[in-house]
């Protein structure tokens, strides 16, 4: 009998093991609109420079995604939101967050707590669809963990 590790099962399911990165899980007594937050620098084809990675609930209770960074080059494919990424982040440490309105567009990103699990989803015209997939293990006796970056492409539908 084969059994496979979670870390084998995660790996066929999401890709390859791109990258970690630094998280941190929010403490709920602090006054903080973060759920979590990673952040490395990165030095891989679709994404580098300085970059944190956070989800982060609005007074009204809904999640959003913020991307925040300095010096980040995004390689997605899709050009409006590649260029944004790095102007705005040129010399400078921003953040642009996004809510999520409409699936299946050029753009996702899924959030799943109870699997500690962030989806983002490039949706390039006339080209290969890109799955950046981030794991965060629900640590108890820490708020720091090691995230795991997964990354795959596969044909648009």
């Amino acid at each position: 009998m084969n059994l496979l590790s979670p870390e084998d099962v995660r790996e066929e399911e999401y890709g390859e093991l791109y990258a970690l990165m630094n998280c941190w899980w929010t403490d709920t007594t602090l006054n903080s609109s973060a759920v979590f937050s990673c952040t490395e620098t990165l030095e891989t084809d679709l994404i580098s420079g300085y970059v944190s990675l956070a989800i982060q609930e609005d007074l009204l209770g809904e999640y959003f995604f913020s991307i925040c960074g300095k010096d980040v080059t995004l390689n997605s494919g899709y050009a409006l939101h590649d260029t944004t990424v790095s102007t705005l982040t040129a010399n400078v440490y921003a953040c642009i967050d996004s809510y999520e309105t409409k699936l299946g567009n050029e753009f996702d990103w899924l959030w799943d707590g109870g699997t500690g699990i962030l989806q983002l989803i490039w949706r390039p015209k006339n080209d290969l669809v890109k799955v950046l997939t981030l794991f965060i293990p629900n640590e108890e006796e820490s708020q720091r963990v090691e995230g795991r970056v997964y990354y795959k492409t596969t044909e648009a539908n």
